[in-house]
């Protein structure tokens, strides 16, 4: 049995919520058929790698960069699994 996980738009406020990101920031969201990706742009965020890893979202964080004082930071899950759903 596969794990029901955060539908995508719960995943993008959860994490903004860990990044605790207020300045100068966005995101930005690309699928195809088998993968999410999640795409936040900042310039002031505070991550706690440990919160970062919740199983219920599914999103791993697999990329960091920073450059110019702007980080950028890639989130992935496969699109293979049951969402919540809400009514």
């Amino acid at each position: 049995m596969k794990p029901t996980l955060l539908p995508i738009d719960e995943c993008e406020e959860w994490i903004w919520d860990i990044l605790d990101s207020t300045k100068d920031c966005g995101f930005e969201h690309i699928a195809d058929e088998s993968r999410d990706f999640l795409i936040f742009n900042t310039n002031d965020f505070h991550a706690d790698t440990k919160a970062l890893h919740k199983r219920i979202t599914g999103m791993r964080l697999v990329q960091m960069s920073t450059h110019g004082g702007n980080s950028q930071l890639w989130f992935y899950r496969s699109r293979n699994h049951n969402t919540q759903q809400h009514s």
